[in-house]
């Protein structure tokens, strides 16, 4: 039984995992960062790597572009690549290795950690069908010859369970020392769609991004989550929970001790908690009625709101999809009814709700006009002030003298109330995200940490900076020390990132009117302190944001309207019903990017 703090009950659901503290929580933005810092991670490990997946694509590039090689040998560039690697700690045996081996793929990554004695596992939900990836049998037969242990979890399969649910987790533990919870999976699709490798800039086309058949895969907007401290060990149990529960089902010898030791708690302000949803009737571990905290953790968070709720998510479901793209053979889910209502009595006490949707979800984009309806309809005042807002995220790209259009595929699943709580993970708000399908998110309370990720997010979708730029400020805010013992550590970045970044700011500390926190004033210094400043000046409160947002948004459809490139990448999210009013024609299914004239799935033929 691992030792368990008081917790908050006006945030924190109790019952399952305990409030832990953490002296590190970083956040990760997009797949080109995250998995970077996966494959670090990965090459770094002294006895255990232990991954938790939806799907996953052996083949997948963990890294790509500048970060795997920045110049020719001797170069500038390359020695501060170098350079910038040793600091994540990387051996010159690594560092051999990333520079002789030809692809930092997924198997070639795992491979390396096996060849160096490193426990290699890989928990894969097991499906029936699953289009367009490959099946967990045949990941299972590309992995295991390299060493790695892959166990296929089938829990879920049977008639007494849930067989059209999905094991959803997305985590990774290494050494028990730090873990990754998030909503990137390392895949793509074999059809070409979708690639979760992608930029904070989120191009239109990128021969990095090129798949199969050239085929140019749709961007993918995601967040992750990388902490240490206490709650590692909890991330750890649930993996071996999983793990021992579908081992004893095949009966298999391959178990493992649930006895996880969490490390000393250190004086950290950060209050983080591990919440699941697991469905009941699946696993051992769990009660006959499942685990619920992640929905939980929702309904104290936005019972507890009184400025703003920001929210970043893939679908917005009141009703139960089966299946069909009908809302009225959808039946209405009471726990989604109840977290909506949640958002309703918030915005009647006067909280500003906003959230980013995907144009074009894989499924179920009328079941999210549908549930936005619902709560249009339980606070009408909020949407004529501007209250509730949503939006959703499109790529341009100019070809002569007209713009080109297509979605970018919002797939966090984030949430941050009042800049002071914020919850990442897989957990999507529709009833297989809060009862249905196993999931894994943290909650965190820390107003900074809260704060700097919506300013990020907020700064990456109106294209407020650049996107070296904006890597460089997330890589420092992740370096912050909140415990009061550990040593401080230094960014190290590419000089021609700092070149560009002069030029391209053209404002001094001086003229700006608010100052870096001091949690994070230690690593963004000069430029990259002026730079934070002034997202803070423009961002910092977030009802001068929300508004921002809403003149963004409004130019973006503009220009469309106009066939001009979009200023960032920012939207209005347009419901079927409400299609008239925007002046646009939406699908029911496939929203109104790709039904724009010139798309690029026209020009592609």
């Amino acid at each position: 039984m691992l030792r368990q703090e008081a917790p908050d009950k006006q945030w924190n659901p109790g019952g399952d995992m305990p409030v832990r503290r953490a002296p590190h929580v970083a956040f990760l933005v997009d797949g080109r960062m995250t998995m970077l810092k996966m494959c670090c991670t990965f090459l770094t490990a002294k006895h255990s790597i232990h991954i938790t997946a939806w799907g996953l694509s052996p083949e997948l590039l963990l890294v790509r572009g500048k970060h795997k090689r920045a110049g020719d040998d001797g170069s500038e560039e390359q020695e501060e690549l170098l350079a910038w690697l040793r600091a994540q700690g990387l051996t010159a045996e690594d560092l051999t290795y990333w520079q002789s081996t030809e692809d930092l793929s997924v198997a070639n990554v795992l491979a390396y950690a096996v060849r160096r004695g490193i426990s290699v596992r890989i928990l894969l939900w097991d499906t029936y069908t699953l289009p367009f990836q490959h099946s967990p049998v045949d990941v299972k037969k590309m992995v295991e010859p390299l060493g790695i242990v892959c166990l296929l979890d089938d829990s879920h399969m049977g008639l007494l369970n849930h067989p059209i649910e999905a094991h959803h987790q997305k985590t990774i533990i290494v050494d028990e020392r730090c873990a990754f919870v998030g909503g990137i999976d390392m895949m793509s699709q074999d059809d070409g769609d979708y690639d979760r490798w992608d930029t904070k800039g989120h191009s239109y086309a990128t021969p990095l991004r090129m798949g199969k058949n050239d085929k140019m895969p749709y961007n993918w907007h995601d967040v992750h989550m990388l902490f240490d401290g206490p709650a590692v060990a909890d991330v750890e149990h649930n993996f071996r929970q999983r793990w021992n529960s579908v081992a004893k089902l095949h009966q298999m010898d391959d178990l493992l001790d649930e006895t996880v030791t969490a490390s000393q708690p250190q004086e950290s302000p950060i209050r983080i908690q591990v919440v699941r949803t697991i469905p009941k009737g699946i696993y051992d571990f769990a009660s006959e009625e499942g685990i619920a905290t992640i929905l939980e953790a929702y309904q104290h968070a936005f019972t507890s709101a009184r400025r703003s709720i920001y929210i970043e998510n893939q679908y917005f479901w009141r009703r139960t999809f089966l299946g069909i793209e009908n809302t009225a053979l959808g039946v209405p889910n009471a726990d989604m009814e109840a977290l909506l209502q949640a958002l309703g009595d918030a915005l009647a006490r006067g909280v500003v709700v906003t959230i980013l949707l995907p144009d074009q979800p894989n499924v179920g984009r009328n079941f999210t006009d549908e549930g936005l309806k619902y709560l249009w309809e339980l606070q009408p005042a909020a949407v004529a002030s501007g209250a509730l807002q949503a939006y959703t995220l499109g790529s341009s790209i100019l070809q002569v003298d007209r713009a080109l259009y297509r979605p970018i595929y919002v797939h966090a699943k984030v949430a941050i109330v009042d800049d002071r709580w914020v919850t990442v993970g897989s957990a999507n708000l529709n009833n297989r995200g809060m009862r249905d399908d196993s999931e894994l998110n943290v909650a965190v309370q820390q107003p900074d940490i809260a704060q700097a990720l919506r300013v990020v997010l907020m700064a990456e979708h109106l294209g407020l900076c650049s996107e070296d730029t904006l890597f460089r400020i997330i890589e420092a805010a992740g370096l912050a020390d909140f415990s009061s013992s550990e040593p401080q550590r230094r960014s190290i970045f590419m000089p021609s990132l700092r070149r560009w970044f002069r030029l391209g700011l053209g404002v001094s500390g001086e003229q700006l009117d608010i100052t870096v926190p001091k949690l994070y004033a230690k690593h963004m210094q000069g430029e990259l302190g002026e730079q934070w400043a002034l997202l803070q000046s423009q961002l910092g409160d977030p009802f001068k944001a929300t508004a921002l947002f809403a003149m963004q948004a409004k130019a973006n459809l503009q220009a469309i309207k106009e066939h001009r490139p979009l200023q960032g990448h920012l939207l209005p999210y347009i419901p079927y019903e409400r299609a008239d009013e925007y002046g646009v024609s939406v699908h029911a299914v496939n929203g109104w990017l790709d039904t724009l004239p010139d798309t690029f799935a026209e020009q592609a033929g």
